[in-house]
């Protein structure tokens, strides 16, 4: 796997995410909650809107910190991401690229 793969799959698990918590036939918790608020269509886009940044926001910022260009938790460094064969997917600032390609470009 490498860095362009991961970020698609991050991308994808994202998207899967979101979907779930706008499923009303869902089990997840969020998915509950957002019933229970009964809104009208408009609020229902907005609210997803809103979800989909963040998410998009908290995702994003982790790859890019993954590889360096960002702070996690206040400390901003490289860590080493490897896949099961042991090639690195992170370090490199490919990965930091490829997050921005599938969170930002698509």
């Amino acid at each position: 796997m490498n860095a362009d793969e991961f970020a698609m799959l991050c991308r994808a698990e994202k998207d899967a995410i979101l979907s779930s918590y706008f499923d009303a036939s869902s089990d997840a918790a969020v998915a509950n909650m957002v019933d229970a608020l009964n809104l009208d269509p408009k609020q229902m886009v907005d609210l997803r809107t809103l979800v989909d940044g963040v998410l998009t926001d908290a995702m994003y910022t982790l790859l890019v910190a993954i590889d360096g260009g960002a702070a996690l938790g206040g400390i901003q460094q490289p860590y080493d991401l490897r896949d099961e064969t042991g090639d690195a997917i992170s370090g490199d600032g490919e990965l930091e690229a490829a997050a921005f390609t599938h969170f930002h470009e698509r």
